[in-house]
């Protein structure tokens, strides 16, 4: 698998229905771009200041999938009207699984 994580830092008066609606435009990618087998959010829990606002992760069948992924359609579309308006920063990190390090 193929993996593209991202956290993103939101304004803070984003509020919880933008927060819901980035949720939820991530989360229904699936089965709407091909080769994209899975989509994960998860909020910040508030612990610490200066932390991203949230978390994604989205695991691909390829990395082929992930370059597809990043100009369709429906992921620009979260993207400009969800994420854009009230991004202020981010930061990614795109993997093969074979890469992932492991304690033993």
């Amino acid at each position: 698998m193929f993996n593209h994580v991202g956290h993103l830092t939101l304004a803070p008066d984003a509020g919880d229905a933008r927060l819901d609606a980035i949720a939820s435009g991530l989360l229904g990618l699936p089965g709407v771009v091909d080769g994209l087998v899975e989509a994960q959010v998860v909020r910040d829990a508030g612990l610490v200041e200066g932390n991203a606002s949230l978390r994604f992760q989205m695991r691909f069948e390829s990395q082929a999938a992930w370059e597809a992924y990043k100009t369709h359609p429906a992921h620009v579309a979260v993207v400009q009207d969800h994420i854009g308006p009230v991004l202020v920063a981010k930061a990614f990190v795109q993997y093969d699984d074979s890469d992932v390090r492991v304690s033993r």
